[in-house]
């Protein structure tokens, strides 16, 4: 019995270099862009506003969820090329914003920040400038 083989020149078969290039290079999927989209231009930090307020946290906690937060969506905007961002803290006793700040200062991404008065959020904002 003879097995018939399939003729696999690329004449015959939907054979693309570019994309054998893409996967040569180390890409995993080159169809599949890892763009992020629709990041936010800011995150507001109350607590009422953030997705963790399912259940009560301890208060002692509460600081670091904050921060958690404000990691991941200051990562998204500048996975999304966003030239700046705003992350709203409000103003009490100034724990959030010194400890954002202090983020901030470290960080290879950030060109600046400013918290200078804003019409919503008066003092209890910061716009951050990215390279």
């Amino acid at each position: 019995m003879k097995k018939k083989q399939k003729n696999l020149s690329p004449t015959n078969s939907n054979f693309d270099p570019e994309l054998l290039r893409m996967y040569m290079m180390g890409a995993t999927n080159p169809g599949f862009s890892n763009k992020i989209e629709n990041a936010a231009d800011e995150i507001d930090l109350h607590l009422e506003q953030t997705q963790l307020t399912k259940g009560k946290i301890p208060s002692q906690d509460a600081l670091f969820h904050q921060l958690d937060e404000f990691e991941k969506a200051l990562d998204k905007a500048i996975a999304a090329g966003k030239f700046e961002f705003r992350v709203v803290h409000g103003l009490g006793k100034g724990k959030l914003k010194e400890e954002i700040f202090k983020l901030l200062e470290k960080h290879p991404q950030i060109k600046s920040y400013s918290n200078e008065y804003h019409s919503r959020y008066g003092y209890g904002s910061t716009i951050i400038y990215f390279f």
